[in-house]
């Protein structure tokens, strides 16, 4: 009945927010593989020799590393300044308005599926540790961890940078070798859909539960992109 609270005390210091840090790798991946495929691609159905196709990709991989790196650090900054705020603004109300505040968490977890005695129970050993019912109301009320303050923004902000740079450089690599733009073409797309597969369905937490579904959808949407790109490019050439 207490899970709720002893969930709290235990992950006070020990719930590290990796979710939000792998959802940006995973953001800076995904990225960088998507539109490399596809600025390779648009510049390959345009015929454009291979070396201006390795210049161009390479120097977008620069580019769009470090904008991912700047973006996600921003964010992350921006975020914990938002959840700085809420967080104050929830500990004055804690202590300048408790019963209002303690009719909120009331109706917070009567959301959470628990019972009337449980309620009670739960929220007179709350409002006895005021830390403790700060962190609860955050986590029950905003969906935030009070923890997510002690993570440096760079900890998600340079792993999305540098994996998207290489993430947007592999696809490139096929057209370092001396073959025709198609067989550059379906290389980079079987490298680059592999890739999208791989990020989407294991989002870089664990090989042993791959989502398909997710998989596929990252696949798809990499090989679209490439297919439109490729199409434009194509075209281009003949207006």
């Amino acid at each position: 009945m207490l899970a709720i609270l002893e969930g709290e005390r235990e992950e006070k210091h020990a719930h590290i927010p990796a979710r939000d840090i792998i959802n940006r790798i995973v953001l800076g991946g995904t990225d960088g593989v998507i539109e490399s495929i596809a600025i390779t691609a648009g510049l390959n159905g345009a015929g454009i020799v291979f070396s201006a196709i390795r210049l161009a990709g390479v120097a977008f991989a620069f580019a769009g590393a470090f904008s991912m790196f700047f973006s996600s650090y921003i964010s992350g900054r921006a975020e914990q300044e938002i959840l700085r705020k809420d967080i104050a603004r929830e500990r004055m109300e804690i202590e300048t308005e408790p019963d209002e505040e303690k009719a909120e968490l009331e109706a917070l977890l009567k959301e959470e599926g628990y019972g009337a005695p449980e309620i009670e129970t739960i929220v007179k050993r709350v409002i006895g540790d005021k830390d403790l019912w700060l962190r609860l109301q955050i986590r029950l009320e905003l969906h935030q961890d009070v923890a997510n303050l002690e993570v440096n923004p760079l900890k998600g902000a340079g792993p999305a940078g540098v994996l998207f740079f290489i993430a947007a450089s592999l696809p490139i690599v096929p057209y370092a070798f001396p073959i025709t733009h198609e067989a550059a073409l379906l290389a980079s797309l079987v490298v680059a859909l592999t890739m999208l597969f791989i990020m989407g369905g294991t989002k870089f937490t664990t090989l042993r539960e791959v989502d398909l579904k997710a998989g596929l959808e990252y696949a798809v949407i990499g090989g679209v992109a490439a297919t439109i790109l490729y199409a434009i490019g194509h075209f281009i050439t003949f207006v």
